[in-house]
């Protein structure tokens, strides 16, 4: 064989064995990039595909016949912004690595790459390789984590956990968590030994919880206990410690793991539920409505006294012993329970129903019946809760709904006070009740529509501006007083109170006015009350001092004229003995006025000591009954003592009035003081009879009342005469207070009156007066004093 010949041969064995190792290379390369768990993608410079990978065919979930007919810009719509970025760095630096980018799958999955591109030339072409790297679920659970710890970080601080780490070793310890949220120390600042924690220690928890510590911690063991803690302002938390011992490792050092839960509000709530057994227990058996508490299989566990009532038994217990099976002793129809188990099976969080029970005697019952269906541990039924209404009461609220409207407008027209609703943007005025129409004295027609600066209600718009500004501020003023101008211009003396509130989308304010007058008279009687008490002191003193005189002048007066009469024997001897003829005397002194006048001396004496009688009635009280009385019959009483009244009689002709008896036939009788009621009725009858024949009153009438208002005997005594003065009608039961001509009056017995029905009978007496039409003077007296 030639030289040529084997060079040939050599050449041709080379050919081979770098034929096979060509194809061995393709094999390996095919193989490690069809197989490679990253995105391989060759493309040619104008964008379309020249290869892929499987990695990358299935991360865009195409096929590569798909693929190679596509070009970048096509396969990544809608990204332009990012692949010219990518295209500026890869002419710029010729390659970049691991940026990274999202991509959107024909299905609409997105997808985080990190992405990286080269200019290489391939087959001596420049081409683009580009590698991906699928992190979505490295995203995902970057996302996770975060998620978690913002979750840990709001358990942490929702539960108010602190956590903490005690390097036994060291004697170091850490704290973490909510410390700063449930002790107000910074978790950092309060990095220190374990004397950090004893010294926050309640001093009456100290020992138990060092103990403890300590013995867990020389047992290698868990504890659990619970004590206070002292906070940065000085008060004491109540908080829950649960720790473990960790023995020393080749890692880490023996050490304790703990957390720490406030739990104040737990006990403060556990001690209200304590608190509040005793009151649920009172509610469950006051309740005015059935509870009760069954089996599921039919039996009475629990129920109130009042289902009890409702069902015809003497009490729970009796209810309890008497119905062993709730079908056939409670329903008429067994089947009625059936019916409303089944219906609970399908709602048991409640159901409603009509149903009829029997009571224990077996009548018919007609109720609501509310209940629910509770379940054990295991999911089954276990018994049913709810509460039984008389369907009487349902119906009742049912026609008290219907009739809402009609008593509210009732209500608002009835009421004693003066009502009145207005817009609060306008301060229009939409309606007034009847007591606004007598308060103020304009009609309704004319107040609706109009503001109340219109028609002149305050004093100033400065005030009215006032309540605007709190109505706005506050939405309610609650006994705020001014006065206000009626429609004559008489000022009155208001409380207002008033609250906005929504109708049919608008905003009206709901204003209540309360008339004040009578109530501050009544202060002033009030006042005047504790005046004539302690006038009662100085009065005692007054009268026991004036009566000894008094009684020495009348009886003087009495014996100058007994001693003077002619016809008495003991006279007409010693006159015999100085030769005085007493006729004759008698005569002397008649003529000159000397009987007239002893006989003033003694009208005067008697009068004072009137007068000193009834000032001691302030200051003492007389051994008086009380006792059970019919006060009709005092009444005409005193009008029967007021018709032989010498006085009334003869200058005022107490026959001359119409008497009026008006008595309740059905009043009680009334536990009093017999004759001091007698003494009130016949003051005020004889004032009312001056009064009227002192004006000159035509038909004069006056009328006895007596009726009954809940717990009180009530007795009116009216006249038709000319009425008390405004000016005097707050002074007239002060004390020695008369409009009576001088001798005619003490200005004690209205006074005095008084003082018997508010002192001694603990009643009242007010007075009412119309000038030119009458006066009307109320007595009321309570029927249980003692109540």
């Amino acid at each position: 064989m030639d030289t040529r010949t084997r060079e040939l041969l050599s050449a041709h064995e080379k050919i081979e064995v770098l034929s096979r190792e060509k194809r061995e290379f393709e094999e390996k390369f095919q193989a490690i990039f069809d197989n490679s768990p990253y995105s391989i993608a060759f493309n040619r410079l104008d964008g379309t595909y020249a290869d892929v990978n499987k990695a990358f065919l299935s991360r865009w979930g195409l096929s590569r016949e798909e693929v190679l007919s596509l070009s970048a810009a096509e396969l990544a719509a809608g990204v332009e912004d990012e692949r010219q970025r990518f295209r500026d760095m890869l002419e710029r630096d010729g390659r970049f690595s691991n940026m990274e980018t999202q991509m959107v799958r024909p299905d609409g999955n997105v997808r985080h790459l990190l992405f990286s591109s080269a200019m290489v030339s391939a087959g001596g072409q420049a081409s683009i390789l580009s590698t991906a790297v699928d992190v979505t679920s490295l995203k995902e659970a970057e996302k996770d984590i975060k998620r978690w710890r913002e979750k840990f970080d709001l358990t942490t601080a929702a539960a108010r956990l602190t956590f903490y780490e005690y390097d036994v070793e060291n004697d170091v310890l850490t704290w973490s968590g909510s410390m700063l949220d449930v002790l107000g120390y910074d978790p950092e600042a309060m990095k220190g030994n374990l004397s950090v924690w004893t010294e926050l220690l309640h001093p009456e928890d100290a020992d138990r919880a060092i103990a403890l510590f300590e013995e867990a911690l020389s047992q290698q063991k868990r504890y659990v206990i619970e004590y206070r803690l002292r906070r940065k302002d000085g008060t004491y938390a109540d908080v829950f410690e649960y720790g473990r011992m960790f023995a020393r490792t080749q890692d880490a050092p023996r050490r304790v793991l703990g957390i720490i839960q406030d739990v104040s509000e737990a006990k403060r709530t556990e001690r209200a539920l304590l608190q509040s057994e005793e009151k649920y227990r009172d509610i469950f058996n006051n309740a005015p409505i059935g509870i009760f508490r069954t089996s599921f299989t039919g039996r009475f566990l629990e129920a109130n006294p009042t289902l009890a009532h409702m069902l015809g038994y003497r009490d729970r217990n009796d209810l309890l012993a008497s119905v062993g099976n709730l079908e056939t002793d409670l329903y008429p129809y067994p089947s009625t329970r059936q019916e409303l188990i089944e219906s609970l099976l399908v709602s048991p969080q409640g159901v409603r129903r009509d149903i009829e029970f029997k009571r224990k005697d077996g009548a018919p019952f007609y109720a609501v019946i509310n209940a629910s269906l509770q379940f054990d541990e295991s999911g089954r039924p276990a018994y049913l809760d709810g509460t039984i209404e008389d369907i009487t009461i349902r119906k009742a609220a049912e026609d008290m709904l219907r009739q809402s409207e009609e008593k509210f407008a009732s209500i608002f027209r009835l009421s004693p006070d003066a009502i009145v609703l207005f817009e609060m943007d306008t301060q229009r005025i939409q309606d007034v009740n009847d007591a606004f129409v007598a308060l103020f004295g304009f009609s309704r027609e004319e107040v609706l529509g109009k503001t109340s600066l219109e028609l002149g209600l305050y004093q100033s718009p400065a005030l009215r501006d006032r309540l605007y500004a709190l109505m706005n501020e506050h939405q309610i003023i609650r006994d705020f007083e001014f006065a206000a101008y009626r429609k004559d211009g008489e000022e009155i003396l208001c409380l207002l109170s008033c609250q906005v509130i929504g109708i049919n989308g608008r905003s009206l304010v709901f204003a209540v006015l309360r008339d004040l007058r009578e109530m501050k008279r009544m202060q002033q009687f009030m006042i005047q009350t504790e005046k004539m008490q302690s006038l009662g002191g100085l009065a005692a003193g007054m009268a026991h001092e004036i009566n000894n005189p008094l009684g020495i002048i009348v009886q003087g007066v009495q014996n100058i004229v007994r001693r003077l009469d002619p016809y008495l024997g003991p006279n007409i001897e010693a006159a015999k003995r100085y030769e005085l003829d007493l006729h004759r005397l008698s005569m002397f002194l008649e003529e000159r006025n000397i009987f007239r006048y002893l006989q003033g001396i003694r009208d005067a004496g008697e009068r004072a000591a009137a007068i000193v009688a009834s000032m001691l009635s302030f200051s003492r009280r007389s051994e008086r009954t009380f006792s059970s009385n019919d006060v009709n019959a005092i009444a005409s009483k005193a009008l029967e003592l007021a018709g032989k009244d010498f006085d009334l009689k003869k200058h005022y002709d107490f026959r001359r009035l119409n008497i009026v008896r008006e008595y309740d036939p059905d009043l009680p009788l009334v536990p009093c003081v017999g004759t001091e009621i007698e003494q009130v009725l016949l003051n005020l009858v004889r004032n009312a009879a001056q009064a009227m024949v002192r004006a000159g009153t035509e038909n004069p009438t006056l009328t006895l009342r007596t009726r009954k208002m809940r717990d009180w005997a009530v007795i009116e005594v009216e006249d038709n005469g000319p009425g008390i003065p405004r000016k005097d009608l707050s002074r007239i039961f002060e004390p020695f207070f008369t409009t009576k001509k001088v001798g005619e009056g003490t200005g004690l017995g209205l006074s005095v009156s008084y003082f018997i029905i508010t002192n001694n009978h603990h009643g009242h007496l007010t007075a009412t007066t119309c000038e030119g039409r009458g006066s009307k003077f109320i007595v009321s007296l309570p029927l249980n004093p003692g109540a």
